[in-house]
């Protein structure tokens, strides 16, 4: 199962300094993916315009960054729901495109309705709600997997609409 990770906002507080992750915001977010050992992390945040995917892993532990399996492809089209199609790109070209993920941002405006999204408020980053609204999404997506049920990215019903980043 893949999480589809932001940074600006999620792994730094709009606030903090630039380029760099807020302490409390990664060891919060490896916690969950810790324990989650099926899960791999692919960079959805603009930083990966800039950096080599072996920059990008250096910002994690050394436990969770070989875990981060790749970055999601450039969209020439920059409207509308750009992320998920760049999301939907990596996983056709990976052929990944049956398996389940989940997206952790903190703008939804760049996903349609219905899309696994954990949405993130940017002045808190990866807070203790986000870190389990993740953990419950992973727990839900690893038991629909388990069961052979569809992973393409819509809700599993495994939990309340705020889960999945519904509008609320």
């Amino acid at each position: 199962m893949y999480v589809f990770l932001d940074f600006d906002g999620v792994m730094r507080r709009l606030t903090s300094r630039p380029f760099r992750f807020d302490r409390d915001c990664l060891e919060r977010f490896e916690n969950v993916l810790r324990a989650h050992p099926r899960a791999r992390v692919v960079v959805a945040s603009a930083w990966r315009l800039g950096l080599s995917l072996d920059s990008l892993r250096e910002l994690f532990s050394p436990d969770i960054a070989p875990r981060v399996v790749g970055v999601t492809p450039e969209s020439a089209d920059l409207t509308g729901a750009y992320r998920h199609r760049e999301m939907l790109g990596y996983l056709e070209r990976n052929a990944a495109a049956g398996d389940a993920w989940v997206v952790v941002d903190d703008d939804g405006d760049h996903y349609p309705a219905g899309v696994r999204l954990i949405s993130i408020d940017p002045r808190c980053g990866f807070d203790e709600r986000a870190a389990a609204e993740l953990a419950r999404e992973l727990h839900g997506l690893a038991r629909t997997e388990a069961h052979g049920g569809p992973s393409d990215g819509a809700p599993s019903g495994d939990g309340p609409e705020e889960w999945i980043g519904l509008p609320r």
